[in-house]
């Protein structure tokens, strides 16, 4: 008989880092695509969700893959937060090769994400072709720029790239105080 092991701090965790991930994302949504605010959460909660899904089932099937020597090393870590033969040296690029590559990935799959919600739901930005009707001799340098911001139409990768980036930046903040924590109570 297999006993189910939970591992509730990881799962903790992961919800922790999607609400401070759709309360980011959703404000960015909100500042840079001209939404409303439910609207936006509404974006940054289907985006995350799907991106947080995708991983876990990519996870799982990578996992499968893995030499037993590595899988242990996962558990380990999952569960216990340590590996268990961390060589820092050997390990710190390969961690870092792959968060980089989780980013890109999560963006990519973000990006993909609300351009399919935004067509399901035929919220398509317009795109206009017409110029503004900035006519001035001299316009303000800031409020010309302004004027530019308002009448274009905003790059929906460009805003989910920011978004992501602020939503793993407060994310990466929280797992150094984290492993800060940790360090010091060793």
């Amino acid at each position: 008989m297999r006993e189910t092991v939970l591992p509730l701090e990881m799962i903790l965790f992961q919800v922790l880092f999607l609400v401070i991930a759709i309360a980011l994302e959703a404000r960015i949504f909100y500042r840079k695509l001209r939404i409303s605010r439910k609207t936006s959460v509404e974006y940054a909660m289907f985006v995350n969700l799907l991106a947080t899904g995708i991983g876990w089932l990519t996870f799982f099937a990578v996992q499968n893959l893995l030499s037993q020597a590595l899988k242990a090393q996962v558990i380990s870590y999952i569960f216990f937060d340590r590996l268990f033969d961390p060589q820092l040296s050997q390990w710190n690029s390969v961690i870092i090769a792959v968060g980089i590559a989780i980013f890109f990935l999560t963006f990519f799959i973000k990006l993909i994400g609300l351009e399919l919600l935004q067509v399901v739901l035929d919220r398509v930005p317009e795109r206009s072709n017409s110029t503004s009707k900035l006519v001035r001799k001299r316009p303000r340098l800031l409020h010309g720029i302004e004027q530019v911001n308002k009448n274009s139409p905003p790059n929906t990768g460009l805003v989910v790239l920011l978004a992501n980036a602020y939503s793993y930046s407060a994310i990466l903040l929280l797992l150094v105080l984290r492993f800060l924590q940790f360090n010091s109570l060793t």
